[in-house]
């Protein structure tokens, strides 16, 4: 019985691999180097709803054009994730607003108390739900694989053997059916291993590309049903699953939790690019994130509009780092104001091995996330031995603990006292830098790599004892 690894994020993707497709790719790296148990990739090609073996020399291929970066030629140029584009959203329904407004009010309370808020507010909506509106509660509307599978009689081909093991960790909501997943472990006795890596298209649409959010309801009631394991990057994005699986009548799989990796694939010899080089003479702080307004850019952007106001003279380079996403095109106006512009950068397509040296010669990074599902930038900046300063919201700080400082996402004020506050004081940064370098541990992408192994291993393990036990 083999275990599999779908890869069809990775073979996709043509620019540099940040959150969900670092995580899938940094996993493959892990299990190309097993030796004593070899794994088996895949990839899924919704045009003819199969699944088709991958090469190792394909899989290689891919890594390496990561990380240089993403420049070279995908692998499935077809079948490419398109970079979200700026839209204007459609009218949006009095519950829509109510919801916003309902998010807008717990942003306001005290970060430790936000999570437990949310969850609140989810077990209250679904409660409205079954009293108030008219339409099918979420519950009954949601088109499971199970019954998807039911009526749908497609022959779809793959390579998977009886009792085999299988494990997607990518952007399965836009490149997968999980109807013919479902189909497959039926027949198979296919033992399937899914990833979570937030509800955040649930708990926060408005932050999210239009048509993403209305995904994710019947995603995650798929999800439930085709698992028998689903992997969560925190306990934060777990407690969330859970709650929104009880809330809408889902079955509830097994779930546990795998620390994601905070070390950067480079090469300690490569030198940096010419444009990269130049900078590392300067002074800067570091936020390394896809540019969207769920990233909350825009509270450090404020922070320094009133340090430059208010006087402040020679401020440190603030240096974004990532591709523009969607939602954020007043923003990027506002960056290219003349009194704000010499005093932000944004880098796109930076390699890893310049992101590596971008995160050895900050002064220190910031994370003002509103939401996320694990921050990886947070544990990158801990494994080079740089101080953040973060958000206090969701799963931040599980990732950066008490080696790091908290502020509201919200709280413009804040960000910019702390920020002039360490700026002005170098000597209680590297204080703090001395602490991370002494007692950070950091989790390597080998170590991520290998939990999802043992949790494979696992998984079939337990079906072989079933099955031993039946027989």
């Amino acid at each position: 019985m083999s275990i599999w690894l779908d890869i069809t994020t990775t073979l996709a993707w043509g620019r540099p691999a940040l959150g969900i497709v670092r995580v899938e790719a940094e996993t493959l790296r892990h299990f190309l180097g097993i030796e004593d148990h070899p794994v088996r990739l895949c990839r899924f090609e919704r045009e003819s709803s199969s699944y088709y073996e991958v090469s190792r020399e394909e899989a290689l291929a891919a890594l390496a054009r990561l990380d240089a970066g993403g420049h070279a030629k995908s692998a499935q140029p077809a079948a490419a994730v398109a970079l979200p584009k700026s839209a204007v959203p459609p009218t949006e329904p009095l519950e829509v607003r109510l919801e916003r407004w309902g998010r807008k009010t717990i942003a306001r309370l005290p970060g430790r108390y936000q999570l437990q808020a949310r969850h609140w507010a989810l077990q209250c909506r679904s409660i409205v739900r079954k009293f108030s509106s008219p339409q099918p509660q979420i519950g009954e509307s949601v088109q499971s694989a199970a019954t998807a599978a039911a009526r749908t009689h497609h022959k779809s081909a793959s390579p998977f053997g009886k009792g085999d093991t299988y494990i997607s960790l990518g952007i399965d909501w836009d490149q997968k059916d999980l109807s013919v997943l479902y189909t497959l472990k039926k027949s198979l006795e296919l033992k399937v291993i899914l990833f979570c890596h937030d509800i955040i298209p649930i708990l926060m649409p408005e932050y999210c590309v239009p048509g993403v959010p209305e995904k994710f309801p019947s995603y995650f009631a798929d999800v439930a049903w085709c698992a028998d394991l689903i992997l969560c990057n925190s306990e934060c994005s777990r407690n969330d699953l859970l709650d929104y699986l009880h809330s809408v009548g889902a079955p509830v799989p097994a779930l546990g939790t795998v620390r994601l990796g905070g070390d950067i694939p480079a090469s300690a010899t490569q030198l940096p690019s010419a444009e990269i080089a130049d900078l590392l003479n300067e002074r800067y702080i570091l936020f390394v994130s896809t540019i969207e307004a769920r990233k909350n850019h825009k509270v450090l952007y404020q922070a320094y509009k009133r340090l430059l106001s208010a006087g402040h003279k020679d401020l440190p380079k603030l240096i974004f780092v990532g591709m523009q996403g969607w939602g954020v095109d007043q923003l990027i106006q506002d960056l290219e104001e003349p009194s704000i512009q010499s005093h932000i950068l944004r880098l796109q397509n930076v390699s890893d091995s310049d992101l590596a040296h971008l995160y050895r010669h900050c002064l220190f990074t910031t994370y003002p996330s509103l939401y996320e599902g694990w921050g990886i930038p947070v544990a990158e900046s801990l494994a080079y031995g740089r101080f953040c300063l973060a958000s206090d919201a969701a799963s931040i700080p599980e990732v950066g603990g008490n080696l790091i400082e908290y502020l509201s996402p919200q709280d413009e004020n804040a960000w910019a006292e702390r920020i002039a506050w360490y700026i002005k004081n170098p000597q209680a940064v590297e204080s703090r830098q001395e602490i991370i370098r002494s007692d950070y541990r950091p989790v390597r992408w080998s170590d991520t790599g290998a939990a999802i192994f043992q949790s494979a291993v696992a998984v079939r393990s337990s079906a072989s004892q079933s099955t031993a036990h039946l027989a």
